[in-house]
This record gives C-alpha cells, sequence and structure tokens, in this order.
C-alpha cells in the first residue's frame, strides 16, 4: 500500500507540468547537496558486496514494476523522456570535469582540507552525495529506457539494448564496484619475503600470500634517464618479471604494479615498491564496453536510424 500510495503521488507531481522536470531535479541534487553538507561523503564501502548486487537486483525492480504497472505516471515518462537523459548526462559531464579538475584525494586528505569545496566533497568527488545522485539519475534513466526499448522497439532492439546496456552496466560496475577495489603499496626488499601491504590511508593489509624480490635491474637513457626498470619477484609460489607500465595478472580481478625503486642507488636498489590492485569487477566492466562496441558495429553495419536515439 505505501509503494502504491508513493507511486500515485509521484504521479500526481510529476504531471502537473513537464517543464516543472528541471525545479524537481534541482530540488533532488540540492537534497544531494544538504546531505552532503550535514553528513560528508558517502561510505561506499557500504555497499561492498553482496549488498550491491542486492541493491541493483531491487532498483532494477522497482524500475520494473513502474514501467509495468505505472506506464502513463508523470514520473515514468520523467524517467524514459530523451529531456531527462540530456539532463542527467550534462550533469554527469559537469560531475566528471569536478573529478578532472581539482585533485581528487584519499579520505584522509580530503577530510583535511577546508573551504566550500572540501564541504561539498569536491577533492574525493566520486563518493560525494552529489555524484552518487547524479549518477543514480543517470542509471535510473538509462534503465528505464532499456525496458522501454526492450518492450516496444523492433528493429533496432538489439544494437540499442547493446549500447545501453553496455553504458549501464559499465556505470555500475564502475562505481558500485569500486566499493570491492582495494589498491595497496608495498615496499619489498631483497631476501625479505612478506605479506604486509597499505592502503592510501596508510592503514596495515595483510595479503594471503608472500612477495619476495629476487633481482632488480635499470636501462638508462644516454642522457642518464631510466628507459625501463624491471623486478623478477616471486608471487607465492610463483615467478614473474614485472616492468614498470605492464601490470602482471596474477589472480583473475587482481594486479601486480612494479612502481617504483631507491632511484639513488639504482641497479644496486635494495627494494623496490609494488603496487597490489584487487579490482573483482573489472571484468564486468569489459563485458559492458565489448556490448556497447557490439551495437556500436551493429549501428554501423545497419545504419543510423530515428530509433537509435537516447529515450
Amino acid at each position: 500500500m505505501f509503494i502504491r500510495f508513493y507511486f500515485i503521488t509521484l504521479q500526481k507531481i510529476t504531471n502537473r507540468n513537464t517543464s516543472m522536470r528541471y525545479i524537481y531535479t534541482t530540488g533532488y541534487i540540492l537534497s544531494a547537496v544538504a546531505m552532503q553538507l550535514f553528513t560528508g561523503n558517502f561510505p561506499v564501502s557500504f555497499l561492498a558486496f553482496p549488498l550491491n548486487i542486492i541493491f541493483a537486483a531491487i532498483w532494477l525492480f522497482i524500475l520494473y514494476i513502474l514501467y509495468k504497472e505505472y506506464k502513463n505516471s508523470g514520473f515514468t515518462r520523467f524517467l524514459c523522456s530523451p529531456q531527462t537523459s540530456a539532463l542527467s548526462i550534462g550533469l554527469f559531464i559537469g560531475g566528471c570535469l569536478v573529478i578532472g579538475l581539482l585533485p581528487q584525494l584519499s579520505d584522509t586528505a580530503a577530510e583535511a582540507r577546508e573551504g566550500i569545496l572540501a564541504l561539498l566533497g569536491c577533492y574525493n568527488f566520486m563518493t560525494s552525495w552529489i555524484f552518487i545522485a547524479i549518477l543514480l539519475l543517470l542509471l535510473s534513466n538509462l534503465g528505464m529506457i532499456t525496458i522501454h526499448a526492450f518492450q516496444h522497439r523492433k528493429q533496432a532492439r538489439w544494437r540499442f539494448i547493446l549500447n545501453h546496456t553496455g553504458l549501464w552496466l559499465a556505470l555500475f560496475a564502475g562505481f558500485f564496484g569500486s566499493s570491492d577495489t582495494q589498491t595497496l603499496r608495498m615496499p619489498i626488499y631483497k631476501g625479505e619475503p612478506t605479506r604486509e601491504a597499505f592502503d592510501m590511508n596508510g592503514a596495515p593489509h595483510y595479503l594471503d600470500y608472500e612477495i619476495a624480490l629476487d633481482s632488480f635491474a635499470v636501462e638508462y637513457y644516454p642522457n642518464g634517464r631510466p628507459s625501463r626498470f624491471a623486478a623478477n619477484v616471486r608471487l607465492g609460489n610463483e615467478k614473474a618479471l614485472l616492468e614498470v607500465n605492464h601490470p602482471y595478472a596474477y589472480r583473475l580481478g587482481e594486479d601486480v604494479y612494479l612502481t617504483g625503486y631507491d632511484v639513488t642507488k639504482g641497479n644496486d636498489s635494495e627494494y623496490c615498491i609494488l603496487q597490489v590492485v584487487k579490482q573483482p569487477w573489472k571484468y564486468a566492466i569489459v563485458a559492458g564496453i565489448l556490448m556497447m562496441l557490439a551495437g556500436a558495429i551493429l549501428l554501423f553495419i545497419n545504419g543510423a536510424k530515428k530509433y537509435d536515439k537516447l529515450g
């Protein structure tokens, strides 16, 4: 009864005037701003697996029920409309500009900043309530128009669905999968196997395998600048050659990078710095990108039609 009352109320509100969508969207974003000012950044770690999967299932189910049972409501039409697509994409681009133009810091460093930009979460914007609100609006719009396309589009169904589902999957996995992503840095010394690594805030973590440095080498340009450096290491029971800018895929969704060494000693460096990145959602992102690529290929083969437009 409560859900039915909620949807009927939304219908009455959004049916008044479709030109009011900008006012409603502004109110929605201002609510996110208020949450940001009063509570700080959203605790993304709360949505770690399996809660992110459960959240996605419930969210998509609600969108499906909205479309099936309240198809003609103003709120459903708002989520399906091309104007909402343009508005949400514009807001998302604005959020990406904030991320690109301002330094993005660790949680600890961002909390130490002062000023209105710090209060709005601009120095760790991807976990701010504002950016999450924008992303939810964009993903809800993508989800709703994909459901609509599956129900109604015939000629362009699969290329449209591949493009939009792929984009939805890539965005969802990239953000909501970030709660399961872990980036660790660890110094390793010759002859001293270790499991200890540190996150971006300096907190220690322990791997379930040892890493040991066997040897290290640097090559130089004629001007004395390093052109290449590499390390022979042991990852658990597996030997590997790590090179700068060439991550080593140790396990599914877990990559090891060589990032630094003692530059004052060069080839005689007794240690090097590794970065271990655990990203279990990486292949979901890749799947989303491949789906968009497949949709683009179908679009290229068959040509663009008016039914390929967003919304």
